[in-house]
């Protein structure tokens, strides 16, 4: 006969969810051998009671029927006698043994224990024998006794091995200043039936009673992923709980067991909010219980604030926010998650912490741990309504018990109603509803409830998810947010989600203040959607991330951000196509500021403009250094401004490549105006010379492209070589200039905070490297009437005169007109030129029609044609002398050198190598290799050169360079 305590019982038990499962299950239990050993047992299989709940698990739990299979003894001294005094005898059991002799003989005796009490707790839960609160408080207390078995046998076997020396031999765990804290449902007594349990692992390293010789930290790891594997590994006895220690400080650079000290220190730096609100549930429950009390008394502080801390409201209620729905599909109950979704238990305990957080400080008594207490003293101080408390605490007992019974079928941590009608229809019948439909609207007028007061609560803010829950706190990524995250576009939102997580617990610098977690939490949704719209979310988003490891703070970008959304764009824009540009911008995240201005986005300024805006810039300057630095900023921001301009279609590469070039040409003179006044306050003047500068490549030709070096040649004119400086120190012309223009090289090289102003290449001076720095008027003219190679003359033709006294500047300019125009051998020129060409081709061929420059019938042919037929025929046609390879080839076409067609297609090659030259050195390193490159880079191309799509780019790209690598090769027949 079963106990009195199932035969009182007015519960209606379940009925079996599948018949044919009952039925089988059932003949193998009667047929079970112990009831042939043991005749009086068959009075359970004959209780009515006992039969309508053997056949209701049989029918709905696959997982609890195994357990009655295999041990039928379980379930009959359960009905016997009563859960209650069978959780009793089978707890007392475990803690009376004196000794384990083997870890694996504890890790048995756990798991045994452990469906033993699975079992009597279901079965008090299917009957309500008991109701939910009292559930899950006595699987909590049974999780608790497990930890303080293993923890306590763990320690006295590490006392053996000679490793510590503990204080109590009848309670190893007494001063141990091992902290074993529970955390989330654990830590308030709030076990769910198949629940994982979270475990924070501390150590007092003034507390340890160590005397091994691993060192400490070492040991304590060691200490704490046995005890993890003790509870969690699965052996032929299962598992007795899975043990999740990722509640920790920074779970993914921290060691499993942190030492006291450390924690704090996290806490007090960069803890969260979120973090905060977690630890409310924070509960020693083994190991040192002391040393665990004390250290929550030491965070008190940081969970519980004395003061109404207006921030981090604000950065609470932004959380709330980004978990806010507003454009949700209508909520059905197939797939529906009753934990994460709408009007699911984190609703009800996310709201219950929002409240603990904000007045705990104030109100020692809202401390409380369990959600549902806490929710009644909440009631009760009338910081919420007493419907309020009736809607969430009925809700969220009932959410908990679908939630048990959703467990209960296959010993699975899962909150999610199944997708078929089937297992529906199965689940409804194990909570005991009459039907599905009958199921589905009070589940479902439940969440609709809970989620309309969540919602409701700090009105008067929108919802910062506009596109659906995004959710980045706790340690294990949020379904929805993923889902979210996946609507949005990025193919791996799981690791968007790891990162963004990531600049929550300060992994970046720009993130470290609390203030700059309170700001990107508000900015993060709109920052992800316009990454979402990129062609490569992604990618994007993995450069800013990037941009954001090199930040040095981020509250001033973060709240530009917040006070100027079009800028998320922008950013999204440049992460996503150039990253370049990105790269600066990473360096000088101050360009940001000027992107606000009113004049960022107007038309580029002409050379006189620049000239202007410059001098306004460097009015102030204090001496030599600070204008350097002014130039340095004024050229960043400038180069900043046209990359975005050209990145966004407001100017074409042309406009830009001049623009860039008057920036250089600016800048170089008050470099040299700069360091000459410098220089002299040293070494004087020498009266009646005057010194110049010759821009070659691509700034004589003014087709400058980002990160362009400046090819330059520095002439003097001496009215004599006896002539000295008239300063402190003097020196002769020779020595004066060479030093001067070293001098000058130096300030556009060097490298500082804000970076360097140019590159310098001198290697087309005369002589190259073995030359001197600057050079005579009369040196450079005997060695290009005497010594110069053709590959000189061949630079020469971009030459292009910067500085110097104005007639010194067109006696240059006429000496360089005179060498080019010089009567040449073109067959001895054309060799030199297909030399010259084989000889890159040793150092960098290449088959990458993306390889602008070197690629053959790229623009190194296109500028060696143009300068063959410069070299060739400006002693006929002498404005022929042009440091534009484009007006050359029109000048050609004028004068009938080149036919029509030919120079028509070479033009257009022209231009359009040159446009995706120039956006290839904004967006990479000068070229790209298709197969890696980004989607969006690969749109950009697309756009700024008006192909119609990438694939029609490509092969005009190849067609112009197979016609300019044939008309290269042909040089010489064409002349004939």
């Amino acid at each position: 006969m079963t106990s009195q305590w199932l035969q009182i019982s007015t519960k209606q038990i379940p009925n079996p969810a599948n018949i044919h499962d009952m039925e089988t299950a059932w003949d193998a239990f009667i047929k079970h051998s112990i009831f042939k050993k043991n005749p009086k047992l068959e009075s359970v299989v004959k209780d009515t009671k006992a039969t309508s709940l053997l056949q209701c698990i049989f029918g709905c739990s696959p997982f609890l029927t195994q357990i009655i299979l295999k041990y039928p003894q379980y379930v009959i001294d359960i009905l016997n006698n009563n859960p209650a005094q069978f959780i009793r005898t089978v707890t007392q059991e475990l803690s009376n043994q004196p000794e384990y002799p083997s870890v694996e003989s504890l890790m048995q005796s756990l798991r045994q224990a452990k469906k033993q009490i699975a079992l009597a707790i279901a079965i008090a839960d299917i009957t309500e024998f008991w109701d939910v609160q009292k559930v899950v408080l006595e699987l909590s207390q049974f999780a608790e006794i497990c930890l303080r078995i293993a923890s306590d046998w763990l320690l006295y076997n590490a006392m053996k091995r000679g490793e510590v020396s503990l204080k109590h031999m009848g309670n190893p765990a007494r001063d141990s200043g091992w902290i074993i804290l529970a955390m989330g449902k654990l830590g308030a007594k709030e076990l769910n039936y198949s629940s994982d349990i979270d475990l924070i692992l501390l150590y007092d390293k003034d507390k340890v009673p160590y005397t091994g010789e691993t060192g400490l930290q070492h040991f304590m790891s060691k200490l704490t992923q046995e005890l993890v594997r003790i509870m969690q590994e699965r052996t032929n006895d299962g598992y007795v709980f899975r043990t999740d220690i990722r509640l920790r400080p920074d779970p993914a650079s921290t060691p499993p067991c942190m030492s006291v000290g450390a924690a704090m220190t996290y806490y007090e730096t960069v803890g969260q909010n979120w973090e905060r609100a977690a630890l409310i549930k924070a509960r020693p429950i083994a190991g040192d219980i002391t040393a665990g009390l004390e250290f929550l008394k030491w965070i008190s502080p940081f969970i519980w604030r004395k003061y109404l801390d207006f921030a981090s409201i604000t950065d609470i209620q932004s959380i709330k926010r980004q978990m806010d729905v507003h454009h949700q599909s209508e909520l059905t109950l197939a797939g529906h998650n009753i934990k994460l979704g709408i009007g699911g238990i984190r609703e009800i305990e996310f709201y219950t912490q929002i409240h603990q957080l904000i007045w705990g400080g104030k109100m020692p008594q809202l401390r409380s741990i369990p959600t549902v207490p806490t929710l009644l003293q909440l009631q009760q101080e009338g910081l919420i309504s007493e419907e309020i408390f009736t809607v969430f605490s009925q809700s969220y007992w009932f959410l908990r018990k679908v939630e048990h019974r959703l467990q209960m079928i296959a010993d699975q941590q899962t909150h999610t109603i199944p997708e078929s009608n089937e297992d529906i229809e199965r689940m409804a019948i194990f909570m005991g509803f009459e039907s599905t439909q009958t199921f589905a609207s009070y589940l479902l007028g439940i969440c609709h409830k809970v989620h309309d007061i969540y919602i409701h609560s700090f009105k008067g803010q929108g919802a910062l998810g506009t596109e659906g829950a995004l959710v980045f706190t706790g340690v294990e990524p949020d379904p929805n947010t993923l889902q979210t995250l996946r609507s949005m576009g990025f193919t791996d939102p799981s690791v968007v989600a790891a990162q963004i997580s990531g600049w929550h617990r300060g992994t970046r610098r720009a993130t470290r203040t609390k203030r700059a977690r309170e700001l990107i939490t508000e900015v993060t949704p709109q920052l992800l959607k316009a990454f979402g719209a990129t062609t490569n979310p992604d990618q994007a988003f993995i450069k800013f991330d990037e941009f954001l490891g090199l930040l040095p703070a981020g509250v001033q970008l973060f709240s530009l951000f917040q006070n100027n959304p079009p800028l998320m764009d922008l950013i999204a824009t440049i992460m996503g196509s150039a990253p370049a540009l990105a790269e600066t911008l990473s360096r000088h995240p101050n360009l940001l500021d000027a992107v606000i201005t009113g004049q960022f986005y107007d038309s580029l300024p002409d050379k006189t403009l620049l000239f202007l805006e410059f001098s306004n810039s460097i009015f102030h300057a204090e001496n030599e250094e600070d204008e350097i630095r002014i130039l340095r900023e004024f050229k960043n921001e400038k180069q900043f401004q046209v990359g975005v301009q050209l990145l966004t279609g407001r100017v074409q590469p042309d406009e830009a490549a001049e623009f860039l070039s008057n920036l250089a040409d600016t800048i170089l003179k008050r470099v040299l105006k700069t360091t000459e006044r410098e220089f002299a306050k040293t070494y004087g003047n020498i009266v009646h010379d005057s010194l110049a500068i010759i821009a070659l490549g691509k700034l004589g030709a003014k087709e400058l492209t980002f990160g362009s070096d400046l090819d330059l040649i520095f002439i003097y004119n001496p009215v004599s070589e006896e002539v000295r400086s008239d300063g402190e120190k003097s020196f002769n012309p020779n020595v004066y200039y060479s030093r001067l223009c070293q001098r000058v090289i130096g300030s556009l090289t060097a490298l500082t905070r804000e970076g360097r102003l140019y590159e310098v290449d001198m290697r087309l001076r005369p002589s190259g490297n073995q030359g001197p720095i600057a050079v005579s008027f009369e040196s450079f003219d005997q060695y290009f009437s005497s010594s110069a190679w053709t590959f000189e003359r061949m630079a020469l033709c971009k030459a292009r005169v910067l500085t110097g006294e104005r007639l010194f500047q067109k006696r240059i300019e006429a000496n360089i007109h005179m060498h080019l125009c010089s009567n040449i051998d073109i067959r001895v020129l054309f060799e030199d030129i297909y030399a010259m060409r084989q000889k890159v081709d040793e150092q960098f061929a290449t088959n990458n029609p993306w390889d602008i420059k070197y690629v053959r019938g790229g623009l190194m042919d296109l500028d060696f044609i143009a300068q063959f037929y410069v070299l060739a025929y400006s002693h006929i046609h002498t404005d022929l002398v042009d440091g534009s390879t484009e007006r050359v080839l029109q000048k050609c076409m004028q004068y009938k050198i080149l036919h029509e067609e030919q120079g028509n297609q070479l033009l257009q090659g022209f231009r359009l190598l040159t446009k995706v030259f120039f956006i290839l050195r904004l967006c990479s390193s000068g070229s790209m290799i298709e197969e890696t490159a980004p989607i969006g880079l690969k749109r950009l191309l697309s756009q700024l050169t008006q192909s119609t799509d990438f694939d029609t780019l490509k092969t005009n790209l190849i067609q112009y360079q197979s016609f300019t690598r044939e008309q290269f090769d042909r040089l010489l027949d064409m002349q004939g």
